[in-house]
């Protein structure tokens, strides 16, 4: 609805002439309210390695209300590779201060904060505030404690990384209640039908526990690709190391990477050829072609969560370092 000052209007909200200009094509393509949500929402991207920049770089061009950037890392020669907000010059600075610069000259109408700290050193509170928690870098630990405190706040919340070609994405929107529009085939003029759905979710803790010994699962196993399963094995290293695969220590992280995937694949009763060797041979590091890729995706994913516009996917991308795909896995059902 546009007034008759030309400000795009709905209900509370009013877009001034600048964010209607700036905004233009998003309101056409999901419409007035889709995009006064996401003007409303308030982000937290936790670690602003490749993934962190590129969907802080998506979402801040869409048009939030506001991005907190939380990272306790320094700039490293290594987020020259993946991470394009903080500037080569800046090894050695904290990473949210030094990507904080570039990320708000994006959209200057968008509040971006930088803040150093550590998750660890926050408050369940400090995360209650915000509409949508993103968690990257973080260990399994540290995604369990916010996922808590999100399903108890009613917090939409995504977790995801790039570990080298592979990436993934996990999330955990609680009950989500989104429209969808489908185009009416039969309708002589193409109607369109605005349908109401509902999508459940699972949280981090129900995922990493199942149990694929049961019968229910087990058949599941046979099928599964080894995305899902290396996903375990890759998380439990960063717990254990509180750190990625690395390049410079290769031989010896693959060693405890396969020795990982050995006791996974015994504990759960997976057949060995789930999980193969050259699964990790591409995981080390992190490379800007998947942060890009996985980036893309996750914000996607944050814009259909905060606009309630469309189904959001159920619920884990993964990215297969070995055919160079992209594919969902659903454990809700």
């Amino acid at each position: 609805m546009v007034s008759e000052n030309g400000d795009v209007k709905n209900d509370n909200k009013t877009f001034t002439d600048d964010e209607a200009a700036l905004y233009d094509r998003q309101i056409r393509l999901w419409g007035v309210d889709a995009q006064k949500r996401i003007n409303s929402s308030k982000i937290l991207i936790i670690g602003m390695g490749g993934v962190g920049a590129e969907v802080a770089k998506n979402i801040i061009l869409g048009g939030v209300k506001s991005v907190t950037l939380l990272d306790a890392d320094d700039v490293s020669e290594l987020d020259n590779v993946c991470q394009f907000l903080a500037p080569r010059e800046s090894i050695g600075q904290n990473r949210a201060e030094a990507s904080k610069g570039r990320a708000q000259q994006l959209n200057p109408m968008v509040e971006v904060t930088a803040d150093g700290a550590s998750i660890d050193d926050k408050p369940d509170s400090f995360f209650t505030s915000f509409s949508i928690i993103i968690a990257t870098n973080c260990t399994k630990t540290q995604i369990m404690r916010l996922n808590k405190v999100t399903r108890e706040n009613d917090i939409k919340f995504l977790i995801s990384d790039v570990f080298g070609f592979f990436g993934f994405i996990f999330l955990d929107l609680g009950e989500h209640r989104y429209k969808t529009e489908v185009v009416n085939m039969a309708a002589k003029k193409g109607d369109v039908n605005v349908i109401d759905g509902l999508s459940r979710y699972i949280s981090f803790l129900d995922a990493i526990s199942i149990d694929w010994n049961l019968e229910e699962f087990a058949a599941r196993a046979k099928k599964t690709r080894p995305g899902l399963f290396g996903l375990f094995v890759l998380l439990e290293f960063f717990e254990q190391k509180k750190r990625k695969p690395l390049p410079s220590s290769r031989d010896e992280d693959l060693a405890e990477l396969l020795k990982l995937r050995d006791e996974f694949i015994e504990k759960n009763g997976i057949a060995k050829d789930r999980i193969p060797d050259d699964f990790f041979e591409t995981v080390f590091g992190e490379l800007g072609p998947s942060s890009a890729i996985t980036g893309g995706v996750l914000a996607q994913e944050v814009v259909k969560a905060v606009s309630q516009k469309d189904a959001p996917l159920v619920n884990i991308f993964l990215c297969n370092p070995l055919t160079g795909t992209g594919y969902v896995e659903n454990l809700v059902d």
